[in-house]
């Protein structure tokens, strides 16, 4: 089946790091946006959605009415379907995951980021790690027994003691599911011109490499390069960006694959919002996808996982061998003991996986 993106590009505030399709101080766009959406979704009348996540932007800081609405007009079109809702602590009260929870919300993902206060400042956020206890102990309280927290290294200022404390604070909540992403300087944000003391490659390499230790110590395995779960806990919708299985996306900015063709939607919210409101389908952007980049986004993405790539699904969605199409590259890597092959899949070694885009190079 089909997964759904959502977006929803509102904040209280915009992060000093973040470069995400996300808006502040657009109050008085919300109600024309949801309307938006759910003329969207009744598009796809004849799609069954088994995975449907919301993110943005934070979701739950437009009226939380808006988004319950939004939710109850998706139900009849999903099938065993895990929905998550993502959330930054501060933005959310406990009626609010009680309201979430009663309208099928089963996944919660809560953007913690860190646990020291200052370090939360520094990024910008608008919650203290004691909101973050309130929300997530909310968040329980309302019944939610799948939660996952974003927890970001690599930070100004930060040691490795720092991230010690971030990740015992967020294994003796109980997460069910971790993901630790290194901070990235990206072009246009606030960080981009500051002056900033960040930990050098090698002090990231090794924050990393204790994130994987720590967390597989204490019983979350790496599935992906960045995600952590504990036994059964994996994203099903983050899943199907991976193994390139059909998603829908919806909202200003979101993305979609479909067939043999990706889409994305209008950026700006208001051209967003005036586009569905006549009556268009809101496309910005659209690529038809080769089979030869079909075949390089397999593996790519294939590759980020801990399993590795099936060589048998390789073989029956583009009727090749695998190793027809990429065998130098694949006998390389498998020559240096950078991959390994076994029971008909291919993989990176777990010690390689955070150097992996280097590797990945070779299939693009």
């Amino acid at each position: 089946m089909t997964g759904l993106y959502i977006h929803i590009p509102f904040c209280v505030k915009k992060c000093k790091y973040c470069d995400f399709n996300s808006y502040s101080g657009c109050e008085s766009l919300y109600e024309d946006y949801f309307m938006c959406l759910e003329k969207e979704i009744e598009k796809y009348e004849d799609v069954l959605f088994d995975t449907v996540y919301i993110g943005g932007g934070t979701p739950t800081v437009p009226p939380n009415y808006l988004l319950i609405g939004l939710i109850e007009k998706i139900k009849n079109k999903t099938e065993d379907c895990e929905i998550t809702v993502e959330c930054n602590p501060g933005t959310v009260m406990l009626t609010d995951f009680e309201n979430l929870k009663s309208v099928g919300v089963n996944r919660i993902s809560m953007g913690l980021q860190s646990a020291d206060d200052e370090e939360l400042e520094i990024l910008g956020r608008v919650h203290s790690f004691s909101d973050f206890e309130e929300s997530f102990k909310n968040a329980r309280k309302a019944g939610f027994d799948n939660i996952s927290l974003d927890i970001m290294f690599g930070l100004p200022e930060q040691n490795m003691e720092k991230l010690q404390r971030t990740l015992a604070e967020a294994v003796k909540f109980g997460a069910e599911h971790i993901s630790c992403y290194c901070l990235k300087i990206e072009k246009g944000t606030p960080f981009y011109n500051m002056k900033l003391n960040l930990p050098d490659d090698d002090m990231s390499a090794d924050m990393y490499d204790f994130c994987v230790s720590f967390l597989e110590e204490n019983g979350y395995k790496r599935y992906e390069i960045s995600n952590f779960a504990k036994n059964g806990k994996a994203s099903r919708h983050n899943r199907k960006y991976w193994l390139m299985e059909e998603y829908v996306g919806i909202g200003a900015g979101a993305h979609s694959f479909l067939g043999d063709k990706r889409f994305s939607k209008i950026k700006n919210v208001k051209d967003y919002i005036s586009a569905v409101k006549n009556g268009n389908d809101a496309v910005e952007e659209l690529n038809p996808v080769g089979i030869q980049e079909k075949m390089s986004e397999f593996v790519f993405l294939g590759f980020r996982m801990t399993n590795g790539i099936n060589e048998a699904n390789f073989e029956k969605m583009f009727n090749r061998n695998i190793f027809d199409v990429y065998g130098d590259e694949l006998k390389k890597y498998l020559d240096m003991g950078v991959m390994e092959r076994k029971c008909g899949r291919i993989y990176i070694k777990p010690q390689f996986l955070y150097v992996s885009n280097n590797i990945l190079s070779d299939f693009v």
